[in-house]
This record gives C-alpha cells, sequence and structure tokens, in this order.
C-alpha cells in the first residue's frame, strides 16, 4: 500500500510538473480578403485585462497560433495600423485544448485614419510556393495609375522603352485574369492594360512555377491579373477615366460592377485611336549577299487605328456550395495606312544593278477576338474540396491586305509593275475541363483533371501580280488539333516547409488538308509527358528559400504551319506545315527577403531546348527567304531580382533587374549566337505638398545575341506628377511626360550571321506628353466571383498566340 501510495503520489508531482498544452488559433484578413500581417495581439486572463499573459504578432499571410501554458477564460485584442482593434474571448481546457477562431475580419478606422500619421507602409510583395504577388490596393500610385503602369513596379517584371513587356528577363509568358486567359488582354496587353484602372485590381500575381494544372504552355511565367475581393454590399461602382496625348491619339475607358442579391455584374469597355502622328515610322538599312551586292532599303509611312475591347462578367452563387459564373469578351481593332519607299541593288564599287520604288496602301485591315466562358463549381462540406466544369468557346479572325506599286524601276528583276495580297485567318476553339482539389489529413492537398480541345484554324492567302497574272497565288490551309490532357498535382504544406509535385499528359493528334490541292494532306500524333516540382523553405517570417524544376513545351500556330508562299520583290517567306512540338526545361533558385521596408529577392536559374522552333533564313537570286523548323538549341543561365524599399514617409524606390548568358545555335546550318543580355528598371515615387505626387522611371537593356544577329542597347525614361481631388480622392489628374527630350526612338537590328549581313534601323515618335483624369464613383468593393479553377490554353508560338510576348 505505501509504494501504491509514493506512486500515486510521485505520478501527481510529475503531471504537475509538465503542463498541459493548449492553444488559440485565427487567420486575421482586412476587408479587401488579403491576410493582415503582423498585427499585434496580446492575451488576458479573463477578468484581469490589466496583465498581458502573452504578446505575440500575425505571420505574413496573417496567421496567429500561440500555446499557453494553463487552462481557463482568456481574452485577446487584435491591433493593426488603420484598423478597427478586434476583441475575442474563448476557452481551453482538457476536452478543448485548442481554441480555433477561425477568421477575423479587421475593418479599417475612418476615424484613427483621420487623426494619426501612418509610418509604416503595409507590405506590397508576398512569396507562395510556385508564385509572387503585388498588392496593388497597397500602393498609393494605384489611385490614378493603370494596370500597365503598375506593372512596372511587379518583381520580376520590366517594361522596356518600346512598351513591351518582360517577364523573369524575357518575352516568353502568358497573361491571365482571374485565373484564366483573357483575350481581350493576351491580343494586345499594350493598349488593353493602359486603359484598366488599378483601382479595380487587388493583386498582380507573377505565377514563376506554372504547376502541372497549367497547360504545358512553354512559358517562362504566367502573368495573373486579379480582381477586388468579393463581398456582399448592395450597390454600382465604377471609374470613367479619359485621356490625350500630344499626338492628337484619345483614350476613354469605363468599368462597372454592380450587385444585387446574389447576383454580381461586371461591365467594362474601352477605346483608344492611334493617330497618323502617333503612327508614323520608318526604317532604313542595308542588306550584304553572298555574292557581292548590297540591297539598301528607305522607307517611311503612316496609319491610324481605332481599337475596341470589353468584357462581361456574370456570377450566380445560389447557395455557399455552389457558384455559376458566366464571361464573354473581345478585342477588335481596324487600321488603314500608306507609305513609300525605295530599294536599290548595288554591287561591290556601289554601282547600281537595280532599282525601284515602292507606294504601298494599306486598305481597312481588321482584327478580332472573341471568347466566352462558362463554369460551374462545386463545394463539398469538406473544407476546400472543390468540383468544377468548364467550358470555353474562343474565335479570332484576322483580315490583312495590301497594294503596292512599283514606280520608275531600274532594271526591275521581276516582271510586274505591282502586287497585292490578302490574307483570312479563321480560328475556333472548343474546350471542356474538369477539375478535382481536395485537401486531406491536414498537410496534403491533391489536385487532378483532364481536359479535351478541339481546335480548327483556316487560313486563305491571295497574291495577285499586275502585268504577270501566271504567278498569282491562291492558297488555302485548313489544321485541326484535337489535345487530350489530364494532370495531377501533389502539395505537402507543414511548418516552415511547402513542396509540390506534377505530372501532366498531352495527347495531340494534328491533321492538316490544303483545299486547293497544292499539297497533300497530312497527320500527326504527339505524345508528350511534363513533369515539375517545387521546393519551398520558410526560414523565418522574413526570409524564405524555393527551389524549382519545370518542363514545358510549345506547339505551332497557323502562322509558322501555313505552307503559302508570300514572295514580294526583296524577300519571300512561307510556313512549315511538318513542324512539331519543341520541349522546353528549367530550373530556379529563389531568396525572398520581404520586410517593412526593404523587400528583395533574387532568382538565379537555367533552362535550355534541343529542338526550339526557329526561323531558317537564306538567300536565294537577291532575295532573303525565311521558313521555319525544329532545329534550334538554346540555353540560358542567369539571374533576375526585384527591390523595393521605403527609406523615408512618402518616398519609395522599385529596382528590377535582370542578366542572362544565352546561346542559340542551329547545327543544320552551322548558325550559333552567343552572349551576354541584361536589363534595369528603377522607379522613384515621392509624395510631395499639396497631396501631389511625383514619379520618375527609367530602364535600360542589353539584349542577348540571338540566332542571326543582335539588337541594339537601348532605354528610355519618363516624368509624371498626379494629383487627387473631392471627397475620398475621387477625381485623380495624371500628367505624364515620356521621353521628352527625344523626337524620335530608333530601334536598330544587326544581322552579325548567317547566309547574310546588315543592319536595319526602325524610327518612331519618341517624346510623348498624356493628360489622363480619372473619376471613380459608388461605394461597392465587390467583383464578379470566379470558381477556383477554369480554363487555359497557351500552348502555341506563331498564330493565336494568346500569350504575352509581343
Amino acid at each position: 500500500m505505501k509504494r501504491l501510495l509514493l506512486l500515486s503520489l510521485l505520478t501527481l508531482c510529475v503531471s504537475m510538473s509538465v503542463p498541459a498544452q493548449y492553444s488559440v488559433k485565427f487567420l486575421a484578413i482586412d476587408s479587401a480578403g488579403e491576410g493582415e500581417p503582423y498585427a499585434t495581439v496580446r492575451i488576458f486572463k479573463a477578468g484581469n485585462p490589466t496583465k498581458v499573459v502573452v504578446t505575440g504578432v500575425t505571420d505574413l499571410n496573417g496567421k496567429f497560433n500561440q500555446q499557453l501554458t494553463a487552462e481557463g477564460d482568456y481574452k485577446l485584442t487584435i491591433a493593426a495600423v488603420g484598423k478597427v482593434n478586434v476583441d475575442r474571448d474563448f476557452t481551453v481546457n482538457n476536452s478543448a485544448k485548442i481554441a480555433n477562431l477561425g477568421t477575423i475580419v479587421l475593418g479599417a478606422n475612418a476615424q484613427t485614419l483621420k487623426e494619426v500619421t501612418v509610418t509604416a507602409q503595409a507590405p506590397l510583395v508576398s512569396n507562395e510556393i510556385d508564385r509572387l504577388s503585388y498588392n496593388v490596393q497597397n500602393d498609393e500610385d494605384s489611385k490614378s495609375k493603370t494596370i500597365f503602369d503598375m506593372l512596372r513596379k511587379v518583381p520580376l517584371v520590366s517594361v522596356d522603352g518600346q512598351d513591351n513587356i518582360k517577364v523573369k528577363g524575357g518575352g516568353n509568358f502568358k497573361i491571365y485574369k482571374n485565373g484564366h486567359p483573357d483575350p481581350s488582354i493576351s491580343k494586345n496587353p499594350k493598349e488593353v492594360l493602359k486603359a484598366i484602372p488599378a483601382n479595380m485590381i487587388r493583386k498582380i500575381e507573377v505565377i514563376t512555377e506554372p504547376g502541372a494544372k497549367y497547360d504545358a504552355e512553354g512559358v517562362n511565367a504566367i502573368l495573373n491579373i486579379v480582381t477586388m475581393s468579393d463581398v456582399t454590399f448592395k450597390g454600382v461602382t465604377g471609374t470613367v477615366s479619359a485621356g490625350m496625348s500630344n499626338n492628337a491619339s484619345p483614350n476613354a475607358n469605363t468599368y462597372i460592377t454592380t450587385q444585387l442579391g446574389k447576383f454580381i455584374t461586371s461591365l467594362n469597355y474601352g477605346y483608344q485611336r492611334h493617330s497618323s502622328q502617333d503612327q508614323k515610322q520608318g526604317h532604313h538599312g542595308i542588306i550584304h549577299y553572298p555574292n557581292g551586292n548590297s540591297l539598301h532599303e528607305n522607307h517611311n509611312g503612316i496609319a491610324s487605328a481605332n481599337v475596341h475591347y470589353g468584357n462581361i462578367e456574370m456570377s450566380f452563387e445560389p447557395d455557399t456550395l455552389n457558384l455559376l459564373s458566366l464571361s464573354f469578351g473581345g478585342y477588335y481593332y481596324d487600321y488603314t495606312g500608306n507609305g513609300v519607299g525605295k530599294n536599290s541593288l548595288v554591287d561591290k564599287l556601289n554601282n547600281v544593278i537595280s532599282a525601284y520604288n515602292l507606294k504601298t496602301n494599306y486598305p481597312r485591315n481588321s482584327f478580332h477576338s472573341f471568347d466566352g466562358r462558362f463554369d460551374y463549381q462545386h463545394k463539398t462540406h469538406v473544407k476546400d474540396e472543390t468540383l468544377t466544369l468548364s467550358y470555353m468557346l474562343s474565335t479570332s479572325r484576322n483580315h490583312s491586305n495590301a497594294n503596292t506599286l512599283i514606280i520608275d524601276p531600274v532594271n526591275a528583276p521581276f516582271p510586274y509593275t505591282g502586287y497585292g495580297n490578302d490574307r483570312h485567318e479563321n480560328f475556333w476553339e472548343h474546350t471542356f475541363q474538369f477539375d478535382w482539389t481536395r485537401p486531406f489529413a491536414k498537410y496534403h492537398k491533391v489536385e487532378t483533371g483532364i481536359k479535351y480541345i478541339y481546335r480548327l484554324n483556316k487560313s486563305q492567302f491571295t497574291q495577285n501580280y499586275t502585268e504577270a497574272e501566271m504567278l498569282n497565288v491562291d492558297s488555302r490551309f485548313n489544321h485541326l488539333t484535337q489535345v487530350v490532357a489530364a494532370y495531377t498535382s501533389y502539395t505537402f504544406t507543414k511548418g516552415k516547409w511547402a513542396a509540390r509535385a506534377g505530372l501532366r499528359y498531352e495527347y495531340s493528334y494534328l491533321n492538316a488538308k490544303f483545299p486547293d490541292g497544292s499539297q497533300q494532306k497530312f497527320h500527326r500524333k504527339l505524345s508528350d509527358w511534363v513533369p515539375s516540382t517545387s521546393l519551398n523553405y520558410q526560414i523565418d517570417m522574413a526570409n524564405s528559400l524555393k527551389w524549382a524544376f519545370a518542363t514545358r513545351i510549345n506547339r505551332p500556330g497557323i502562322s509558322y504551319l501555313n505552307p503559302a508562299i508570300e514572295d514580294g520583290p526583296s524577300d519571300k517567306q512561307y510556313g512549315n506545315s511538318k513542324l512539331s512540338s519543341s520541349r522546353h526545361y528549367s530550373t530556379s533558385l529563389t531568396f525572398m527577403h520581404i520586410g517593412s521596408k526593404f523587400t528583395f529577392n533574387i532568382v538565379p536559374g537555367f533552362a535550355f531546348s534541343n529542338n526550339e522552333i526557329c526561323s531558317v533564313q537564306w538567300v536565294e537570286n537577291n532575295k532573303t527567304v525565311t521558313t521555319y523548323a525544329n532545329a534550334m538549341r538554346s540555353l540560358w543561365a542567369g539571374a533576375s531580382g526585384f527591390v523595393q524599399w521605403q527609406p523615408f514617409m512618402g518616398t519609395s524606390i522599385t529596382v528590377n533587374a535582370s542578366c542572362g548568358y544565352e546561346s542559340h545555335k542551329n547545327s543544320s546550318i552551322g548558325i550559333e549566337g552567343n552572349g551576354w543580355g541584361s536589363s534595369f528598371y528603377a522607379q522613384i515615387s515621392q509624395q510631395l505638398p499639396w497631396e501631389l505626387r511625383f514619379t520618375f522611371a527609367g530602364g535600360m537593356w542589353k539584349s542577348a545575341p540571338e540566332l542571326y544577329g543582335h539588337d541594339n542597347n537601348a532605354g528610355w525614361y519618363d516624368f509624371g506628377v498626379q494629383r487627387s481631388l473631392l471627397k475620398d480622392n475621387r477625381l485623380t489628374v495624371n500628367i505624364n511626360a515620356s521621353r521628352p527630350f527625344n523626337k524620335y526612338s530608333h530601334f536598330k537590328e544587326y544581322f552579325d550571321r548567317g547566309d547574310y549581313t546588315g543592319f536595319r534601323d526602325t524610327f518612331y515618335p519618341g517624346r510623348r506628353f498624356t493628360i489622363s483624369v480619372s473619376y471613380r464613383f459608388g461605394n461597392l468593393n465587390a467583383t464578379v466571383k470566379k470558381t477556383n479553377t477554369t480554363i487555359e490554353n497557351n500552348d502555341l508560338v506563331g498564330g493565336n498566340n494568346k500569350g504575352g510576348k509581343k
């Protein structure tokens, strides 16, 4: 009995000496649905509000998880700059050791914001296992800027002097909106993104490692533009903007969102006019042929264009488990123009062999692209489990024509006095897709799905020659592709570690026909396995390290496949109907630091391809000839980086840069181009008295050598001043000057290798002064709800390519 009593006492002492493990956890978010980082949390014993038991902060994503040493009743207080303090009571005991308070929304404290001075800016950048995000709403510039302006501040994104968008130093990327491609953006991002106001956008994501659920589209990254988060207030809100440049090119757009009960509708429409002053450009150059002859070119032209784009989106949520969304959008432009030119062929001693003048007229040319999507999403009673059914119809049409007169010919090497060409291209695509996402066992998530694409391309090209009808061309080409794809992806997240691995299989059947009987029809079957993986380690709340590996493919589009020969006085080009898909491999390591005032990342990486689609060029009878082949071996090794720094109150400095070594080699013709390329972009934004904001931005880049040559080094710069007026800063005026000291900008191409050498110098208007006015009305903060997954088709290069490479 004594032994039993002693053992009982020892057991009791041990149990008293080791406190039970209790804890409290929750997720703090702001009114826009974003996690609230670094919010201060204080925990008190109930009934004793003067004694703090525990003090802590939420992590970068707004999560809080704190252990407690004793059971009992507690009270916690959450405080964040500019937010209303939130109190919560909770209890932990042996039957309920974990108090899960769920999601807590921290509302904005309007009164507090009027009385205090904000000394720290909310974090602009966040990092996940497959993407970086730039929180547009936390940036003051979003009140008056467009999405295009904000892109210059997004990590790993740069915009050069010709408004070409680059990600990680290159143009091989895709553009999505709310998780799926938007033709109104993808077909011409330069125009559309300049018209959508940034205050309608919640964040811009750079998906640096697209996983298996994305098409094997052969891209380095995906830009995903995410609109404002869902809320349940009723009403109407919108933005109306208009602007004008010194080149007499006006623009206007409107963006409206309305909610009625469970229905939410969003509508946007924009118009951009490009005047002949804005589109005046020309080029001159010299091409040296192997036989010693040289072709001298001097061309000038003007054009005018009208651009229209719009989109309507609707969603209906009958209950918390089901969501239906519908969208329809499109992009249309037409243009006219004319030009004059002079070509002369000379020998080694500069004696004229032949010469002629050109007068070209471009009558009404047009292009349109429309698509419609329907998505149905069902959530089960298992948290975060979703099933999604999707259908997409996409179509585009391109009609271009030109008429050229040959004037004052001298020993012309052709029998005609003029020629006209007319091109019609039509594209139809039907896509069906099913996706399933299922978390399990707390740390694990599985995503899987299947997809079917029916893609039909039709092209007709005619070329008629004056006084040489025997050379006339009428070529018709139909190309059908059917794709069946399946994928599975597994994600593991626990503590500081996150890992993801995925595998995608794509089977495609290509069938080509020539209704004109010019060639024999053919078909091809392609089978591709596409693995990907990534691993992320959160070193601490501010620092993380990520490694990723990916495989991608590219399928040729109709302009690369169409064998129709387009023959002019000095050049000839045609497609290759026997092209196959190309494969690309890449790996990268990312270090990310996110601080309250200083944020940066650095991303060293390596990428290569053994059968990339490239152009093949040679000279034939003093004429350059171009076609395409799966013949290039490419590799890239380098690093990209981003810095965002707020050294003083009202001052923000952003830097995006990349540097890498590239090699391009076509062994079949013995051509190779190697060298370094780099880009650098910086922006300084400064708050001034009288609520003015001044911005200076500039960039410079050095293009890496390509297969046949290289481009010139170049740069750009601009200045801007903005001022917000009226209540709640609803009216914003922005004045901008781009390259004000350069009347013209030049883009030079040098041909160093291959069958011919030389250069071509293209010029276009440089300086631009613009003034824009934007007015925001209403107070609704809702957007059309989106399913978690939807359709994205992004596997084409060369024709109907919905990517950002321009």
